[in-house]
């Protein structure tokens, strides 16, 4: 009995904390944890990702890693995506759906088309793409889009949240509203799962009960933010993305386009590219917040080490973790007369 205990506690330990609860029991704030592209790309591809998506995926051969290739370091992120309704393969064999959006404030565009030959996207420019030159692609399109990370082979919390998330909210919204729901491959941040992002402005939410997945779409739809579980736009550097939070929480401020955050240097609100080099942990950064009526925020953030180490995705060990914190908030000289 005492081994069958032994391999029984063994076992409970491999299994029981998987990294979406370790992240919950040591308290990861979810504001400032979503990844940073300005550009994302979305290809449609039924079937099973593996591990890699691009890599791993049933692409044609040579396609995955030529486009990861030309999209690294860039600003532009690569998703595969899939919808319940199309799973078969022979579905895409007149094209696969592809989108290409830029998500800054201001410049959020969108365009959609079907594609033949998804190896054309790597003769795109991708410097262009991360600065809002979209390609002549398609067409122009302002209908939102949610996308559900359920990427088995990438961890586990996505396949089973993540599952469940787009199982039940397929149940329950409109046939109308259900072409506009798609899974997707790895967004970032598994430990967060369900993980959702929203498309064409790519904010990316947390920890999402249907109700709220809900609420996120049906606010896209009249280009409005919903702060709840919101981890942040992805146009913006974590602190950036958190500056950006905690003045929409602050000020009540749910429409999407409405604000643009800035980084302050020596008194100057200038722009901080998304892919910076950020301060370390116990250094501190100036944002500035400014909305489109003129009014200015300015919010003093400060790089912490969360409280203790948990894992980042499931199977791996505990790390250490930076987060950003908001220490202070105070209105700013507006930066325009209204």
């Amino acid at each position: 009995m005492t081994g069958h205990h032994t391999y029984f506690w063994a076992w409970r330990a491999t299994v029981s904390i998987d990294c979406s609860s370790a992240a919950r029991e040591v308290g990861e704030p979810l504001a400032g944890t979503a990844p940073v592209a300005t550009c994302w790309i979305l290809i449609e591809q039924p079937g099973p990702w593996g591990k890699n998506a691009l890599l791993d995926a049933r692409l044609e051969p040579g396609v995955g890693e030529l486009i990861k290739g030309r999209a690294e370091g860039t600003g532009v992120s690569i998703l595969l995506v899939r919808h319940p309704d199309r799973l078969d393969p022979a579905s895409t064999n007149a094209g696969k759906n592809v989108w290409v959006v830029h998500t800054s404030p201001g410049a959020t565009r969108m365009r959609h088309g079907i594609m033949p030959d998804v190896s054309v996207i790597a003769d795109w420019d991708f410097s262009e793409l991360a600065a809002g030159a979209l390609p002549p692609f398609g067409v122009s399109t302002s209908e939102p889009l949610l996308l559900v990370c359920t990427h088995s082979g990438r961890d586990a919390c996505c396949a089973i949240h993540g599952r469940a998330l787009i199982t039940e909210l397929l149940e329950k919204i409109s046939l109308e509203d259900r072409a506009f729901i798609w899974e997707s491959s790895h967004i970032g941040g598994h430990r967060f799962a369900p993980t959702v992002m929203s498309l064409p402005c790519g904010a990316v939410f947390g920890r999402l009960a249907v109700d709220n997945a809900i609420e996120v779409f049906s606010g896209s739809q009249r280009c409005l933010l919903t702060l709840e579980n919101y981890r942040g736009r992805t146009c913006y550097s974590p602190p950036l993305q958190v500056a950006e939070i905690v003045v929409r929480q602050h000020m009540g401020i749910y429409e999407r386009d409405v604000l643009d955050v800035l980084r302050v240097i020596d008194d100057r609100a200038l722009p901080m590219p998304a892919l910076a080099q950020l301060p370390a942990v116990g250094e501190s950064l100036v944002a500035e917040v400014r909305h489109e009526d003129g009014r200015a925020w300015q919010v003093n953030l400060r790089c912490e080490e969360l409280s203790q180490p948990r894992p980042q995705s499931c199977g791996v060990e505990a790390t250490n973790a930076a987060i950003w914190r908001s220490v202070g908030l105070a209105e700013s000289t507006p930066w325009r007369q209204g």
